[in-house]
């Protein structure tokens, strides 16, 4: 096999360069059996690294190739490109991480030297047995699958319905518009967040090419991209939505109260219930949980005084499959609940607020009405917004949202309108972050309000909230060091944001990762943000991170952009070439492998009995070649014998690095 191998050892601008002996990799790579040439190159990936090692690959007449580089994660297809214009298979190479797992892993650059050698002969033994694999293509499904219909969500859904293409727009809650369509004004600029959503609200419930489904969830999703099969679970609402009227005369009737989630449980709503002033679907929804003829037969109030005769009591909940090319994560954020920080006495302590509850306190349609009262009674004299609060501190969150400030400044200003004059507004803050063009303009309006306060704190943990005499008082380590005090009527918490409840069942779904804080994980930080790390997956809105209204617009539409040009009506996509293949003869029929694949791409032939499996739903996994008790499925590109070579590739480099610090001595 003399000769067969090329290697490329990328640089990565500074990144390997300066941790690594570059010099005495590529003269033990070139060293290696079967291998022609090992060159270095500036940045393998930039456009004029691959043309040169397209260019090398086709002079020298190489037939396999050795990437050491970065992970795999982060340019394979890059790389398998680059053989694909070289004219060879483009499976017919394997990457060595001297990145992440040498260059990054340590501060020791003579081992992280000896380790990439050894990533590099493991690599060299792998690729030998490499073998030519084609990806078959099917045409693709152009339809999108929309999960959370938040502003993110509503908005990928409106730029994605297009000619020859339906949306469907997943929502859990009755309504759509998720959280911002509660909020009252939002800065910079004040505007009233219902006016500003309702007409993207009612252009996408109206919209022909737009499937929108309400009180919902994805419940198991097979397939890949170009074509996913999802299934949606839909909780029956007990009332036509075609017939209903909105005159909310059911709720007027039905005897049951529970407490209302749309006003963050402030106050109470009936199981018959219209969500919110302004939803949309503006249709009633009867909540199973607590009406009295879902649980006993013993109530038809609703039934018997609905005018549009909308009410069906005895609705049941429906399971459809839905056909999607690709599929649009836009599930929102949840802000960070202060009971896990004692420190605040939210939940113990009176006139605690977190920013959603003071936020519909202040709203007109809330359960004040947007009248601002003190703990215990009466108009509230000293308001005190906590900045940071559970953020910036790794018991709870490490990381800045980037908006607190924003919308605490923005809460303050419209508290400032609905309480006494001379009533102090006090942000008690350790540091600000205020981005985006108009934030500093924005933030010194508000602190130049009369009434408006700065306290610095030493850092964010430094605060604790705690009662006297029925209300808060708030104690805190100022900059210089000194304990101070300040006695409050209202507190309202900072608090970060972090991924929506329910995104690590969704994770598993849809296999795709989320962090620590329930976010998704992105394809790249940077360049791909709107992209999973599952291709046909992407992320739109908080579902990724923390961002505000203009940030969470942007991304939908970005995701929204990306499956537009790669997902087009009747155009061909590729599916995984690695897929699992079984042996016939060896298979004993257990048939262990059908309930072990995620993909549902294993089934039993009715007729001939066998055990197959179905390539085009097979994402080459390989978690039934590993759990085979027979050994009879076979996982291209990541056989036994694959494998065993590169584990016998490290071996042997040790082995070798071994007798020569033995010769030495």
């Amino acid at each position: 096999m003399a000769g067969t191998i090329g290697i490329f050892i990328c640089e990565c601008g500074t990144n390997i360069k300066d941790a690594l002996d570059l010099s005495a990799v590529a003269r033990y790579a070139a060293g290696l059996p079967g291998v022609l040439f090992a060159d270095r190159l500036g940045l393998l990936c930039s456009a004029d690294g691959r043309a040169a090692a397209a260019a090398k690959i086709r002079e020298s007449g190489v037939s396999l190739v050795v990437f050491a580089a970065c992970s795999p994660k982060e340019h394979e297809p890059t790389f398998r490109q680059i053989l694909a214009d070289a004219g060879l298979n483009p499976f017919l190479m394997q990457i060595a991480n001297i990145r992440e797992q040498c260059a990054w892993s340590g501060n020791d650059r003579t081992a992280s030297t000896g380790k990439a050698q050894r990533l590099i002969r493991a690599a060299a033994a792998r690729v030998l047995l490499h073998e030519p694999l084609t990806q078959p293509e099917i045409v693709c499904n152009p339809d999108v699958l929309v999960i959370g219909a938040g502003v993110a969500g509503l908005t990928a859904a409106l730029t994605l319905a297009q000619e020859q293409r339906k949306v469907y727009l997943v929502e859990k809650s009755p309504c759509i518009g998720g959280k911002v369509v509660r909020f009252g004004e939002v800065y910079p600029h004040g505007e009233c967040a219902p006016c500003m959503l309702d007409p993207l609200m009612d252009e996408v419930l109206h919209h022909p090419r737009i499937d929108v489904i309400t009180l919902s969830h994805v419940a198991k999703v097979l397939g890949y991209y170009g074509n996913f099969t999802a299934t949606v679970a839909t909780a029956a609402r007990l009332i036509d939505e075609k017939a209903c009227v909105g005159c909310g005369m059911c709720a007027g009737v039905c005897p049951v109260t529970v407490p209302d989630e749309y006003n963050e449980v402030l106050n109470e709503r009936k199981a018959a219930y219209i969500p919110f002033a302004g939803a949309l679907p503006h249709t009633a929804v009867i909540d199973r949980e607590h009406c009295i003829y879902v649980t006993s037969k013993g109530c038809t109030a609703c039934r018997d005084i609905c005018p549009a005769q909308a009410v069906r009591l005895d609705g049941r909940d429906e399971v459809r499959e839905v056909k999607a090319g690709a599929i649009v994560v836009a599930t929102g954020f949840d802000l960070f609940d202060p009971r896990r920080a004692p420190r605040y006495g939210y939940g113990k302590v009176p006139g605690v607020y977190t920013p959603l509850e003071f936020e519909r306190i202040l709203n007109p349609t809330g359960p004040t009405e947007g009248t601002v009262r003190a703990a215990g009674g009466g108009a509230p004299r000293k308001i005190v917004f906590i900045h940071c609060a559970g953020s910036r501190d790794h018991r709870y969150i490490g990381h800045c949202s980037g908006i607190c400030c924003l919308y605490a400044l923005q809460m303050s200003s419209e508290a400032g309108k609905k309480v006494p004059a001379g009533t102090s507004r006090i942000h008690l803050v350790a540091d600000w972050c205020l981005p985006g063009k108009d934030a500093q303009r924005f933030c010194d309006t508000v602190l130049g309000q009369k009434g408006t306060r700065v306290y610095r704190m030493k850092d964010p943990a430094s605060v604790r909230v705690a009662a006297r005499r029925g209300k808060p008082v708030v104690c805190f380590t100022g900059r210089d060091g000194r304990k101070q005090t300040i006695n409050a009527d209202i507190v309202v918490l900072a608090t970060g944001l972090e991924g929506a409840s329910g995104s690590e069942a969704l994770a598993g779904i849809l296999d795709v990762p989320v962090d620590a804080h329930r976010f998704f994980i992105e394809g790249h930080q940077k360049m791909a943000p709107a992209a999973s790390p599952l291709k046909g997956v992407y992320i739109a809105g908080c579902a990724g991170g923390p961002r505000d209204i203009a940030g969470a617009v942007a991304l939908g539409q970005g995701a929204a952009g990306v499956i537009l040009s790669a997902l087009v009506p009747g155009k061909t996509v590729k599916l995984e070439a690695a897929t699992a293949e079984i042996d016939s003869d060896r298979c004993s029929r257990c048939k262990i492998c059908l309930g072990l694949c995620p993909f549902g791409a294993i089934y039993e032939d009715s007729e001939t009995k066998e055990v197959r499996i179905q390539e085009a739903l097979c994402t080459g996994c390989g978690i039934c070649a590993a759990a085979c008790p027979s050994s009879a499925i076979r996982a291209k590109q990541y056989t036994d014998a694959q494998i065993g070579a590169e584990i016998e590739g490290v071996l042997d480099a040790r082995k070798r690095e071994g007798e020569k610090n033995a010769e030495g001595r």
